[in-house]
């Protein structure tokens, strides 16, 4: 399937510090203990270098700062793309699995479990990156292209599970990110290659030694998109008893929440979008709670947040605290994309000062945690403030 010999990948990586976690945790119990997460975001994922998107390279004061924040889980986006070999080996260059390595060692040391995943390699129309692809290069779906897809998917995989096959409960495996073909309903054919990618994911990284037989697994539905996930995800056939985890996305309404083109949000407030309010959030996470934590399988909401806006800080308080709530209350596990963005307007996702190990906006981050911590329910929150 186009895997290079055990001798073409780097030998695993030595633990630089005590586990966190023995593995004994089922996957459900483990969430019940990590409830809120934050995404270093814009940085390892970046494909040519870790600081060509303005911003510095990840240090321990930085992971030590979003742990003293309250935060329990860092997802570290990482590329990979610019970092492998020709086919069919792809071996990936021994200096970047060293760096994420380390990146995951920051996160160990300051109390941090961590999430690392192929990212920006499944970007649409990313020529630096880009190969797990649906289509082909003429946009064509065809078996030849989806075999290619699948064996350099799994030649890349195979490499990191041996590398990473020592690492102890605190760090988890995601197959892929935002893998879909537009954001129209799905091809069916795409949905089936995604479930397709994901049962290989399992496959590879159970049979690949180590910690890997009982290690926790995150798989996305298409797109991370929550209602292709509820129409079409299939979860894998595992050899470990509940150690799947699921995936989605949650940038709803998108106006508001990722581009800043509507600046208010709630039922209750002016020029708000005509959808993704809060009877809408709670709907969502409602299925997704039936459908999957009910039934054993614990829903990660890997990306989540709502840029910031000058002048609508309290529109984003109030969002940010309803959906944080709305999620841990069913037992869903919101991670924070923080992709390093100051400014206002869309994509400004900063809450944690990378520079200055410090918090942008105290009082967004105050709600999240509260919303993640604290007993009380969604008619308790505060809408905005009259005026705003």
């Amino acid at each position: 399937m186009g895997i290079g010999k055990p001798s073409d990948a780097p030998q695993a990586a030595a633990v630089v510090a005590p586990s966190l976690g023995d593995f004994t945790r089922t996957s459900p119990e483990l969430f019940a203990k990590l409830r809120l997460g934050w995404n270093l975001g814009n940085s390892l994922d970046v494909p040519t270098s870790e600081t060509a998107w303005g911003n510095p390279m990840a240090t321990p004061e930085l992971l030590a700062t979003v742990a003293k924040a309250g935060f329990k889980l860092v997802r570290i986006p990482v590329t990979w793309a610019q970092h492998l070999g020709p086919a069919p080996s792809y071996v990936i260059d021994q200096s970047w699995l060293e760096r994420v390595a380390e990146v995951v060692g920051f996160a160990r040391a300051a109390g941090l479990y961590s999430i690392i995943n192929l990212h920006h390699d499944g970007a649409d129309g990313m020529k630096e990156a880009g190969w797990l692809s649906l289509k082909d290069a003429d946009g064509k779906t065809t078996a030849e292209n989806s075999a290619a897809v699948k064996a350099q998917f799994v030649a890349v995989w195979a490499q990191i599970a041996k590398y990473f096959a020592n690492q102890g409960e605190e760090l988890m495996f995601e197959s892929m990110n935002e893998v879909h073909d537009g954001y129209g309903k799905a091809d069916p054919r795409h949905l089936e290659i995604v479930n397709d990618l994901n049962q290989a994911f399992v496959n590879l990284v159970r049979a690949s030694g180590g910690n890997n037989a009982k290690r926790h697994l995150i798989v996305p539905g298409y797109n991370t998109n929550i209602d292709e996930t509820l129409r079409a995800f299939k979860l894998p056939i595992d050899s470990a008893k509940s150690r799947l985890i699921l995936s989605v996305h949650c940038y709803d309404p998108y106006l508001f929440a990722l581009m800043g083109k509507t600046h208010t949000w709630g039922r209750g407030s002016p020029g708000r979008d005509d959808w993704g309010q809060e009877d809408y959030i709670v709907a969502q996470f409602d299925k997704l709670k039936s459908r999957y934590v009910d039934q054993g399988v614990p829903v990660l909401i890997g990306e989540y947040g709502a840029t910031h806006q000058e002048g609508y800080e309290d529109y984003r308080r109030y969002y940010m605290e309803y959906v944080t709530k709305a999620a841990v209350d069913r037992g869903l596990v919101p991670v924070y994309w923080d992709n390093g963005g100051g400014g206002s307007g869309g994509e400004s996702f900063a809450l944690i000062d990378r520079a200055n190990h410090s918090v942008f906006h105290p009082k967004i981050l105050e709600a999240m945690v509260r919303a993640a911590t604290s007993s009380y329910s969604l008619s308790d929150i505060a809408p905005p403030a009259p005026g705003q």
